[in-house]
């Protein structure tokens, strides 16, 4: 673990006690943590590069960047791959303006094509944005009981339609238990128009940050059949809501909303102080008004993109990329989408 204010590369899975001492850091989540880190290198065969430095055992600034080498879309740095938000975390002894040289300095010599931040840190806000969404905010602290009385009322009310109807929600982050999730996500993924992240993510998933505490993974069931699920991830505080599949059939049961009620009053009694709901494209209204009616805080999340060759930053002008599949991958059978998923995802990051 370095020791100075100087910028090194280190590879968290490595290190002992990382995550112990990350946690002191108060932007610290739970993608900036060595768990998530294994998580996505054991899955992915991704490399971990992280620029960090510490002044007296504090750290003052960690850039999480994984390398992708793909044939198919190229090498390229990632802060970070399937994370909807994770900043960096700098300070005023180390801006991102002296921090930035020494990232580029490493994709030059690595070949990579891009280095793409998913979220501004301090320092960042003069930088262009490649790509924008929207995120969204729930502050815990309240308890969730008051926190119920400020969901809107269509959501109170399916709250009650879903326990009225026999659902019972569960814990359970067993290997069952992420199987039984896994088949949810795949038929959900598909009414997306998206194939599944494979199996292996999942059963990683549950390995490296469910069974350390960082995870909780609940399902809802009706007459002994799982007909919903939601996956939270947590740390230091903070939770984030990063998963949530479910039974098309079962819709009318509103089983989402209670699952999704549960995780608010379990994230409370845990003593988690935010919950992040991801992110949301900006043409999504319809996910932008769910995540709304809980009472979250909506803000403007912003990806920095910079291309190493031309050594500049793209902006969303220049950069733009769209692939119109949904109507098809929503037609084709399950097993050949989670076939699509073992071998897309490595690619895409």
């Amino acid at each position: 673990m370095p020791g100075s204010d100087r910028l090194e590369v280190v590879d968290p899975t490595r290190i002992p006690g990382w995550d112990e001492r990350l946690a002191r850091h108060p932007d610290a989540t739970v993608f900036h943590t060595a768990a998530w880190a294994r998580l996505l290198s054991e899955t992915y065969a991704y490399t971990p590069c992280y620029f960090t430095a510490f002044q007296e055992d504090r750290l003052v600034a960690l850039l999480p960047v994984m390398e992708i080498r793909s044939w198919l879309t190229g090498t390229r740095g990632v802060s970070l791959p399937f994370t909807d938000e994770c900043r960096a975390i700098l300070s005023d002894s180390m801006p991102f303006d002296d921090a930035a040289p020494e990232v580029i300095s490493r994709a030059g010599a690595r070949r990579w094509r891009t280095i793409e931040y998913r979220g501004h840190g301090r320092g960042m806000g003069h930088l262009p944005a490649s790509s924008e969404y929207l995120t969204h905010e729930l502050d815990l602290t309240p308890g969730e009981d008051l926190l119920f009385s400020g969901y809107r009322s269509n959501v109170q009310r399916n709250i009650r339609k879903a326990e009225k109807s026999g659902i019972s929600v569960v814990s359970d982050p067993t290997p069952g238990g992420v199987r039984e999730f896994y088949r949810l996500n795949c038929m959900t993924r598909r009414e997306h128009g998206l194939p599944p992240q494979p199996a292996r993510f999942f059963e990683n998933l549950r390995a490296h940050l469910l069974e350390k505490g960082f995870g909780t993974l609940l399902l809802a069931r009706h007459e002994g059949r799982a007909v919903a699920g939601a996956l939270f991830l947590h740390f230091a505080g903070k939770a984030v809501y990063k998963y949530g599949a479910s039974d098309r059939r079962c819709q009318e049961l509103r089983p989402n909303n209670l699952v999704f009620r549960e995780g608010i009053r379990l994230l409370c009694g845990n003593g988690m102080r935010t919950l992040s709901f991801g992110r949301t494209d900006l043409d999504h209204e319809g996910l932008r008004q769910f995540k709304l009616s809980w009472g979250a805080t909506e803000k403007t999340l912003q990806y920095v993109k910079y291309d190493v060759p031309s050594k500049s930053y793209l902006s969303s002008k220049k950069y733009r990329a769209t692939i119109p599949w949904e109507s098809t991958m929503s037609k084709l059978p399950v097993p050949l989408l989670r076939l699509i998923g073992r071998f897309a995802y490595r690619h895409v990051g």
